[in-house]
């Protein structure tokens, strides 16, 4: 084997490590092939190439010892070290003249990460919980607890009595005169308007997104919804809005309660409002207030810390009550405001109920678009003569009416 080219050394190097690798190589045929690669080294004159081979046996020699592999477990080896000596055959010609020493890479199997050894996207690693984290909005409410009906028709249409002279009966005497009463009717109207939303959307979407039309659907109603609460409670009857609850309720007024209640507070406030709207003969059956407004009476307390007694309490069913009456938390009152009355006295009527739709306008045919559409038709009124059936205002206005210098 002596003068061997370097052609010549791969190829009897590779025809040893075929032979030893051909089956599963353990310790003691590893160190049998690391003893033929020595007789090699010592044989050959080469310097370049025994430094090579000197490279391959310390490689070989090494992983026996870190146990790269294992007991009947090294299959690939040679090739990869043939692989990585071939790979620098030139590089080892250039090194003869210099007598240097090359180092050679070999890549063995290693430890498989998902980092190191997964690409091209994450649905392996995915689950996907199922349907649609929806944008949380107010819950509407009014609806539920005023006077609600329907109607076949675009106006509403009622009568009320005005003007009553005298408006009270006389205590007659015997041959004397009778107390003569008179009134006028007053014919008035609340007329119904639209409330719409529509999404347009691909036919695309809807047939690879199954859950998208159920989404579009309960999008599209519960803002048709929040719409019509919000009327109710303050449309300022302008232009297609309705006329709502906060345009005709009374202001709060002290009466004969004002500056002569010490350290007034937001109770106060409520109970006096109470009597304003019991005082007008109405019955009040719910107090409408901001949850911030609701939450400063559980952190009420004493000028030395002590909470004070609570005047609002909850029921076996949880429903907050002051004085007997339902407490509705809600932010479409705004902070610092309330409302309080006798809500049978709200009347909304629906003309078309909330519906959707599903068409195709203008361009849609061409572009492959649907268009849909949820709407509701309604009114709502409350009658002159129930003015007095509400009271609204602001807290921070009414304790100082109410507050004894």
């Amino acid at each position: 084997m002596e003068n061997l080219t370097p052609e010549q050394v791969i190829e009897k190097f590779n025809t040893i490590i075929s032979e030893k690798t051909i089956n599963s190589v353990n310790k003691t045929e590893l160190e049998s092939l690391k003893n033929e690669m020595t007789a090699m080294i010592q044989k050959n004159d080469n310097s370049d190439l025994k430094t090579a081979l000197a490279k391959l046996e310390g490689m070989v020699e090494g992983m026996k010892e870190n146990k790269i592999v294992g007991e009947g477990t090294f299959k690939n080896i040679g090739d990869a070290i043939f692989k990585a000596y071939s790979d620098n055959l030139d590089k080892i010609k250039e090194k003869s003249a210099s007598s240097g020493v090359l180092d050679l890479d070999v890549k063995v199997a290693g430890t498989m990460t998902i980092n190191g050894n997964y690409s091209g996207g994450v649905v392996a690693l995915t689950e996907l919980e199922q349907g649609v984290t929806r944008i949380v909005r107010r819950m509407p409410f009014l609806r539920q607890i005023v006077n609600a009906g329907v109607t076949l028709s675009k106006y509403i249409t009622y009568i009320e009595q005005a003007n009553p002279d005298p408006n009270e009966a006389g205590m007659t005497a015997e041959g004397a005169l009778k107390t003569q009463q008179d009134f006028d009717l007053v014919e008035r109207q609340a007329v119904t308007q639209k409330i719409t939303a529509f999404i347009k959307v691909s036919k695309e979407m809807i047939q690879d997104l199954p859950f998208m039309q159920k989404e579009i659907n309960t999008e599209l109603m519960e803002l048709v919804a929040l719409k019509l609460d919000s009327q109710i409670l303050s449309g300022d009857g302008t232009g297609n809005n309705l006329v709502g609850i906060l345009q005709n309720a009374v202001t709060f007024s002290a009466t004969g309660f004002a500056l002569s209640i010490p350290f007034a507070n937001e109770l106060d406030v409520l109970r006096v409002a109470i009597q304003q709207v019991e005082s007008a003969l109405f019955q009040v059956n719910y107090i409408i207030m901001h949850p911030t407004d609701i939450a400063k009476f559980d952190v009420t307390k004493t000028s030395t810390g002590e909470y004070t007694m609570p005047m609002i309490y909850t029921d076996l069913n949880g429903v907050k009550r002051y004085n007997g009456i339902e407490i509705i938390s809600n932010t479409g009152m705004a902070v610092g405001t309330f409302l309080l009355g006798d809500f049978t006295k709200s009347n909304l009527r629906i003309r078309e109920d909330m519906n959707i739709q599903v068409g195709s306008v203008n361009d849609d045919f061409t572009k492959n678009l649907v268009t849909i559409l949820c709407e509701a038709r309604a009114t709502h009124y409350v009658k002159t003569n129930h003015y007095g059936a509400f009271v609204k205002g602001t807290f921070a206005t009414a304790k100082s009416a109410l507050l004894k210098p």
